[in-house]
C-alpha cells in the first residue's frame, strides 16, 4: 500500500540535516577576548578608506573618509587617547618585540598531553618550538601579540596569508605557561589543532582585534590578503574614519565650516540605549560573520548573524554557557530593557569600571534599600574585607572561566532563581557559592528571604520546547510574539516552534515573520516549514525586507521549487538577495559552514556537482561536520551511488550514534539496499533517539506492517498524533486498522482525516472501501461521488 518515504516531515523539518548553519561554531571559543588575533604576511598597515558610496548624478562627491590612526586622534584629545592607551583594545593586537611580549621566552617549556612546547630566543625573534600539522617538531617565529590580560596568545604566520594562534598562551597573573583549550585533545588535522582553521586568526579573530579589518579571503586559492587600518582596536573602531574630522579640525577656528558631528562619520554621543550596545555587539556578541567590518554603526545584522539560546551555547533560561561574550545575556537584561548603555558602568575609552564594588551599582540603585543586608542577607565585611556574599556581582552577575584562566561575568544581571536549577537543571548564583550545601537547604534559605512566590521565567518555556514537549507549543507561541519579552528569547522561541507541526505553531511563525526585530524575522526566515507554494507565500515578501540577512535568508529558503511559486515581480527580486545569500557564503568560506550552506543552496537549486563539491569542501576544513556528510551522504545516494552514500552515512552514525536523523537516514538507505533487518533496527534507533520523529515511526510502520500489523498501527498511530498535518500517516494507520481487523477504527481514522482534510482524496477511497465492507453500500457510493477529482 504504501513505501518507506524519506521525507523528515517537511522542508528544512527539525532535526533534518537541510537546516541552514549560521557559523559561531563552539570552536570559536578556543580563540576569544583577551586573544582577538588579526593579518595575512602582506599586511598593509596604510590608511585605509571606508566603502565608497555609490556614484551619484549631481557634484562630484567628497571623498571617501580615510582612517588616520589613533595617534592622529591623541594630538587634539590628549585625555581620551591617554585613557585608551592602557586599554585592553589598545593592547589588542601588536607587533610581537620587546614591551609588548609578556611571556617567557628564555628557554621556558611546557608539556601538555605528552607534547612538549619550548619558547626561545633566537637574536630579536620570540621563537616557539612546537608540533607543526604534520606532527613534527619544528621552530616558529612569533608575529604577533593576541591581548594582553589575563592571557597573551601568540600568532604565527603560515603560507597563504594566515595566522594561527598558538594553543599554548602565557597567563599574564600567575606567570606561567598553560595549553588553552580545555577540551578533547587536538592532533594535528583536527579543526582544533593549532595549525587548522579552528585556531585561525584571520577567521576566528581578526575582526575584533584589529580596526577596518578587510579578511580578503579567495577560496579558490585557499589564501588571505588580510589588511587592517590600525593592527588594535583604535579610536575609529567606534568612531569611524576620522580623515574628514582632521581636515575640518585643522581649519582655523574662525574658518570651520558648520557641519553635523564635527565631520565625524559615525555619530557616537547622545545614542539611545539600544543604539549604543548595538554598537558593541559586533565584537560583544556570538555571532556569526557575513561580510567585513563596515563604518561603525547601521544595522547589526547587516553584517552579523548573532547566535539563539541555543543548546550548548547558553542555558535554557539564557545563562551563559559557552564563549558567549556579552550581547545576548545583556539584552535579555532589565537594565537593557530601561535604556541601561554599555557606557553608563564601563568607561568609553578605557574600558575600565566607572566605579568599584557595589559603588558601581549604587550610582543607580538606592544603597539604603540594595546595598544592605536586609537586601542581601549577608554580612557586609569577611575576613578584615568586603564580604563575597554581600556584592552585588556575586548574585545578579555570576560567572566562569573560559580559555582556562579568563573569568567573565554573565550580563543577564539577574535575580538567582534557585527554583529554575529543581525545574530545569540552570545555575544559580547561590549554589555557586554554596557548592558544599544540597539544592534543598538553598531553596530553604532562599524562601526564607524572599518568599516563595516567583514570577514566570522563560527559561521553563524554552527547556520544555528543547524536550520537544507537545505541551510547551501554547507557552512557545506566546513567547514568541510577546514583545515584552527579551527579543533573543523570542527568536529563540520561533526557532523551537519549527518542531511543533500544527497550526498554532504555523500560524505564529508567520506573524514572526513580519515582527519589528530582524533577528526574529530572520529565525522565521529559516525556520518556517511548508510546502513550495506556502513558502512562496509567506517568504516572497521578505525579499525586499530592508535588513540584509533577513532577505538572504528568505532568498536562500525559495531557491529551487519555491521560487515557481513566486509571482513574476517576486521572481525579479530574488536574483539579488539571493546573490547576497551566496556572497555572504563566500566570505564564510573559509571555515566548515559557509561551503556547507553553498551544497544545501546548490541541492535545492538541482546543481548536484557544486553541492558535492561544496560538501567535500566543509569536510575539508572540518572532518567532524557530521551534518555535511549525512547530506553528502543523501546527494550521492540519489545519483544511485548507494556504496558510497552508506559508507559517509556509516561513518556519521559512528561518530554520532545518538543523531536520530543519521539513524533515519541510514535506515532508509539500508531498506533501499535491501538489508531490511538493519534498516529496521536503524529506523528504531532514530525514533529511540527522538521519540517525536514522526517519520521515522511512519516508516517503521511500513516497514514491519506485513509481519506484525498491530505493531504497525500503533507506530502509525504515533505518527498520525504527532504529524496531523501529514494525511499519509493517519491513511496508512487506517490501512493498517483494516489489516488487523478493525473496520471501525479505520473508519474513525478516516473520517476524521476528511474532516481535516477534505482534499485528501486516498482518504476517499479507502474510507468507501472500509463502508463497503461494512455492508453501508449507499454510504460508500455517496462518498466516491463526493470524492476530489
Amino acid at each position: 500500500m504504501a513505501g518507506l518515504h524519506s521525507q523528515r516531515d517537511g522542508p528544512d523539518a527539525p532535526g533534518s540535516r537541510r537546516r541552514w548553519l549560521t557559523v559561531g561554531l563552539a570552536a570559536a571559543a578556543v580563540i576569544a577576548f583577551a586573544a582577538l588575533l588579526h593579518l595575512s604576511i602582506r599586511v598593509v598597515r596604510a590608511h585605509r578608506a571606508a566603502p565608497t558610496p555609490a556614484p551619484t548624478r549631481g557634484p562630484t562627491p567628497a571623498p571617501a573618509p580615510q582612517y588616520v590612526g589613533s595617534d592622529r586622534c591623541g594630538a587634539c584629545h590628549e585625555a581620551q587617547y591617554a585613557a585608551w592607551r592602557g586599554s585592553h583594545h589598545a593592547q589588542a593586537m601588536a607587533a610581537a618585540r620587546d614591551g609588548t611580549v609578556r611571556g617567557d621566552f628564555r628557554g621556558a617549556t611546557l608539556v601538555h598531553r605528552g607534547r612538549t612546547w619550548r619558547f626561545f630566543r633566537k637574536d630579536a625573534k620570540f621563537m616557539v618550538r612546537a608540533e607543526g600539522p604534520d606532527g613534527e617538531l619544528r621552530d616558529y617565529e612569533v608575529a604577533y601579540t593576541f591581548g594582553v590580560e589575563p592571557l597573551q596568545q601568540y600568532l604565527v604566520a603560515f603560507p597563504g596569508g594566515r595566522l594561527q594562534a598558538l594553543s599554548a598562551a602565557w597567563d599574564t597573573r600567575a606567570g606561567r605557561w598553560f595549553y588553552v583549550n580545555p577540551g578533547p585533545d587536538a592532533p594535528p588535522g583536527d579543526w582544533l589543532h593549532w595549525t587548522r582553521p579552528g585556531q585561525r586568526w584571520n577567521a576566528m579573530c581578526a575582526d575584533c582585534h584589529s580596526t577596518a579589518v578587510r579578511k580578503r579571503y579567495a577560496p579558490e586559492g585557499d589564501a588571505y590578503q588580510t589588511t587592517w587600518a590600525e593592527i588594535s582596536v583604535g579610536c575609529e573602531a567606534c568612531h569611524g574614519p576620522g580623515s574628514r574630522h582632521v581636515a575640518w579640525a585643522d581649519e582655523p577656528a574662525a574658518r570651520r565650516p558648520a557641519v553635523e558631528r564635527a565631520a565625524l562619520v559615525t555619530r557616537t554621543s547622545d545614542l539611545a540605549g539600544a543604539e549604543l550596545v548595538a554598537r558593541c555587539a559586533p565584537c560583544h556578541a556570538r555571532r556569526s560573520q557575513l561580510d567585513d567590518q563596515g563604518t561603525p554603526g547601521g544595522e547589526l545584522l547587516d553584517r552579523y548573524l548573532p547566535a539563539l539560546l541555543s543548546p550548548g551555547v547558553f542555558h535554557p533560561d539564557g545563562q551563559i554557557l559557552d564563549e558567549d561574550f556579552e550581547w545576548q545575556a545583556f539584552t535579555q537584561s532589565k537594565m537593557f530593557a530601561m535604556g541601561v548603555r554599555c557606557t553608563d558602568c564601563h568607561d568609553a575609552h578605557s574600558g575600565r569600571l566607572r566605579a568599584e564594588g557595589n559603588a558601581l551599582c549604587t550610582r543607580c540603585h538606592r544603597a539604603q534599600t540594595y546595598d544592605v543586608p536586609s537586601h542581601h542577607f549577608h554580612a557586609s565585611e569577611a575576613k578584615g574585607g568586603p564580604s563575597p556574599g554581600a556584592r552585588c556581582v556575586s548574585c545578579h552577575m555570576p560567572g566562569q572561566r573560559f580559555m582556562r584562566v579568563h573569568y567573565r561575568r554573565d550580563h543577564s544581571l539577574r535575580v538567582p532563581r534557585p527554583d529554575l536549577t529543581a525545574a530545569i537543571g540552570v545555575p544559580n548564583a547561590c549554589s555557586a557559592c554554596h557548592a558544599d550545601r544540597p539544592l534543598r537547604w538553598v531553596q530553604a534559605r532562599y524562601d526564607a528571604w524572599y518568599g516563595q512566590e516567583r514570577k514566570p521565567h522563560y527559561g521553563t518555556v524554552l527547556a520544555a520546547g528543547r524536550r520537544g514537549d507537545p505541551a510547551a507549543e501554547k507557552a512557545l507561541v506566546q513567547l514568541a510574539q510577546d514583545p515584552q519579552r527579551p527579543m533573543i528569547a523570542r527568536a529563540s522561541a520561533v526557532e523551537l516552534l519549527a518542531q511543533y507541526p500544527g497550526p498554532q505553531a504555523l500560524a505564529a511563525m508567520g506573524r514572526a515573520l513580519s515582527d519589528a526585530e530582524a533577528l526574529v524575522r530572520a529565525t522565521a526566515a529559516q525556520r518556517i516549514g511548508g510546502d513550495s507554494a506556502s513558502l512562496a507565500r509567506l517568504l516572497g515578501p521578505l525579499l525586499q525586507d530592508p535588513v540584509r540577512a533577513v532577505r538572504a535568508q528568505a532568498a536562500a529558503r525559495l531557491a529551487g521549487a519555491p521560487s515557481l511559486r513566486l509571482t513574476e515581480a517576486q521572481r525579479k527580486a530574488l536574483a539579488e538577495p539571493l546573490e547576497e545569500y551566496v556572497q555572504a557564503q563566500r566570505y564564510m568560506s573559509d571555515l566548515p559552514s559557509g561551503p556547507y550552506n553553498l551544497g544545501n543552496l546548490y541541492a535545492a537549486l538541482g546543481r548536484p556537482a557544486d553541492a558535492e563539491r561544496q560538501y567535500r569542501r566543509a569536510l575539508e576544513i572540518d572532518d567532524q561536520l557530521i551534518a555535511a556528510k549525512a547530506n553528502l551522504a543523501m546527494l550521492v545516494g540519489g545519483q544511485g551511488r548507494l556504496a558510497e552514500a552508506e559508507a559517509l552515512l556509516g561513518q556519521a552514525h559512528a561518530a554520532q550514534p545518538r543523531d536520530a536523523t543519521i539513524s533515519f537516514d541510514l535506515g532508509l538507505l539500508l531498506a533501499e539496499e535491501g538489508q531490511l533487518a538493519e534498516a529496521e533496527r536503524m529506523l528504531r534507533a532514530a525514533l529511540e533517539a527522538d521519540p517525536q520523529l514522526a517519520a521515522a515511526a511512519y516508516n517503521l510502520a511500513v516497514m514491519v506492517g506485513e509481519r506484525r500489523p498491530a505493531e504497525a498501527v500503533a507506530l502509525a498511530r504515533k505518527a498520525a498524533a504527532l504529524r496531523p498535518d501529514v494525511p499519509r500517516y493517519a491513511t496508512t494507520l487506517a490501512f493498517y486498522q483494516v489489516r488487523s481487523d478493525d473496520l471501525r477504527g479505520a473508519a474513525d481514522t478516516l473520517e476524521a482525516l476528511i474532516r481535516a482534510h477534505p482534499d485528501h482524496a486516498e482518504a476517499y477511497a479507502l474510507l468507501a472501501d472500509v463502508y463497503a465492507r461494512q455492508g453501508r453500500d449507499a454510504e460508500a457510493r455517496e462518498l466516491r461521488r463526493r470524492a476530489p477529482r
